[in-house]
């Protein structure tokens, strides 16, 4: 902007020409591209030129949590390469005769903006052509102005039109009744709920050695941040306590300390739209203490997996907020649809959720999360044979493919790895497996359910001991345990000849549509003798899966590579009813 005003384009036909460029086929099928140029040209427009750095776009634009370091993570380098691949691609094509030229230098992220040729004038060399808009040159702004309002007024009927809440079936998943999903235009951000974190208040003095609030505050949010299914904001000097416009929930956090050092800490997580409180806890008594870090720890693992787990506080009030039609972003109603079917084991709301986050990568390929759930769905379909879609189509081939670009796209995320550990791990490459499920444990040790992925595959190896150790490791903060994890305690006690809890982990699963589940059932009520209950499960079973009659050690294979098991369970499993194949 360094140029004489007369030949300089001003702020408002900048900005025109950013939602010009952001409104053409090159920048629609990536809008966080969009976002990036939008970000730079209002900073640099705004004054702001030395906010535009890495780790402010990564965290501002890109999402990445507070510890996101530009000189380990090249994301932001990355999209600003692509950046300006579309930008090139953009003038060399639709933008070609564009007033305003917006280029994005390269060695910066500062965007720099001139007039174009035909506005000043000077009209660039081009091949003969014989159309008429060439014959009538004077027409092109006429005609650009027309199509500008035409894409407006579209624009305008597009957001006149707003979607309809999605229907309800009777098992409450959202979409339910509907044959495909319907993926609406995706608004700014990653689609994921922002929690806010002011400090936390205090009264009462402390002790020497009691628990510190700052202290406190840091360690939760920098643990809260490694979660995936949130955004964390924290308090600033440009972000007051009285919130940030756009978090949908408060964290908000009082300590009150009593004579002798002891600390009373009380939680409440806020809906920021309502104003209503989603949660609370209270922790009575912190006797103060030599080690603040220990008294930290019990605290943190007494919050984080109640908030922030898959079908934790945050993603069930989020989920009925999708269930009642308020939640409309498409990348969360799409993730619902596919956590649900985890439990559901739906094969058509499966299907629903595939084909919604499919459209979703398409149109945004860095969707990272997209990317990672779309792995479970291939893990899920290879090893229970649910939503087959492609038979030439190896599940496990496109599960690494999408595994490694969620990995790639969000390098710091726990969850990314994990599934890249389970695909791995599927498809015997052991020690690429748990190389990965090391590295998903590093990135978020407060993640119970990756802790629980790996004691599950410790013990499907053959490695009881171990695997039981970091599942009863898993179930310490409180959270109810998935039916997947029920499932491996059940195996862990039942090879090691503990009946007793291998009856009683059988009995924690209830559903009879989880095909691990109803092995676990047939074998429990084999072992106490009723075999007519053994037989309902192992019928069950069959229909749901016919390859557990047709194929029962390939089955098996698929979940358990330790070849000792398989022999194992097959033998029970033939003595407990499980009819062969005739």
């Amino acid at each position: 902007m360094s140029k004489p005003a007369g030949t300089a384009p001003s702020p408002d036909q900048i900005r025109a020409q950013v939602e010009r460029m952001i409104a053409s086929d090159e920048f629609s099928r990536s809008p966080q591209l969009g976002a990036f140029l939008r970000f730079v040209v209002e900073a640099v427009l705004g004054g702001k030129a030395d906010r535009i750095k890495a780790y402010t776009i990564g965290v501002e634009v890109l999402r990445r949590d507070a510890k996101f370091d530009p000189q380990i993570d090249p994301i932001v380098r990355v999209e600003a390469t692509r950046l300006r691949r579309t930008i090139d691609r953009y003038y060399a094509g639709p933008g070609g005769d564009d007033p305003v030229r917006i280029e994005l230098p390269r060695g910066s992220y500062a965007p720099t903006f001139r007039r174009g040729a035909v506005v000043s004038g000077i009209a660039p060399p081009r091949p003969a052509k014989s159309s008429m808009l060439d014959r009538l040159p004077s027409l092109r702004p006429l005609l650009a102005a027309l199509a500008s309002i035409f894409v407006i007024a579209i624009v305008a009927a597009i957001m006149h039109h707003r979607e309809p809440a999605p229907e309800t079936a009777a098992n409450g998943s959202p979409n339910a009744s509907r044959s495909a999903p319907e993926v609406a235009p995706r608004p700014t951000g990653n689609g994921l709920p922002v929690l806010f974190m002011p400090q936390f208040e205090t009264s009462g003095t402390p002790g020497p050695h009691s628990i510190s609030a700052r202290s406190l505050h840091d360690t939760l949010s920098g643990a809260f941040t490694h979660f995936d299914l949130i955004n964390v904001l924290l308090e600033s000097k440009e972000r007051p306590a009285s919130a940030d416009p756009r978090a949908e929930y408060r964290f908000a956090g009082s300590i009150e300390y009593s004579d002798d050092g002891a600390a009373r800490l009380l939680f409440r997580l806020i809906d920021v739209g309502d104003g209503s409180i989603v949660w609370s806890r209270v922790f009575d008594r912190v006797p103060p203490s030599d080690d603040q870090s220990s008294a930290e720890e019990k605290v943190v693992r007494g919050l984080a997996g109640i908030l922030l787990q898959p079908y934790g506080v945050i993603y069930a009030h989020q989920r009925a907020k999708v269930l009642a039609g308020t939640l409309v972003d498409p990348r969360y109603r799409c993730l619902v649809e596919v956590i649900d079917s985890f439990s559901s084991f739906d094969a058509t709301q499966q299907a629903r959720g595939r084909e919604c986050l499919e459209q979703l990568t398409a149109s945004n390929p860095s969707f990272a999360l997209g990317f990672t759930y779309l792995a479970a769905l291939d893990l899920r379909e290879y090893e229970y044979g649910t939503g087959v879609r492609d038979v030439d189509a190896p599940s496990l081939k496109r599960g690494l493919d999408v595994a490694r670009r969620g990995v790639e796209l969000s390098p710091e995320s726990s969850r990314a790895y994990e599934m890249l550990f389970v695909i791995l791990f599927a498809r015997g490459e052991m020690t690429a497996a748990f190389d990965a499920a090391a590295r998903s444990i590093a990135l978020n040790r407060y993640d119970v359910r990756v802790l629980g992925a790996y004691g599950s595959r410790l013990i499907a190896r053959g490695d009881t001991e171990k695997g039981l150790a970091a599942l009863q490791q898993a179930g310490n903060d409180g959270t109810v345990r998935p039916p997947y994890e029920e499932f491996f305690l059940f195996l862990g006690a039942y090879l090691q000849g503990n009946m007793s809890d291998a009856i009683f982990h059988a009995g924690q699963i209830t559903g009879d549509s989880f095909q691990l589940g109803l092995i676990a059932r047939s074998l429990a009520a084999a072992a106490k003798g009723e075999r007519e209950a053994a037989g309902r499960a192992l019928s069950q079973l069959v229909t749901l899966n016919p390859s557990w009659r047709d194929d029962t050690r390939g089955s098996l294979a698929k979940f358990f590579p330790a070849q000792a098991i398989v022999d194992r369970l097959a033998a029970d499993l033939a003595a407990a009813g499980l009819p062969a194949r005739s």
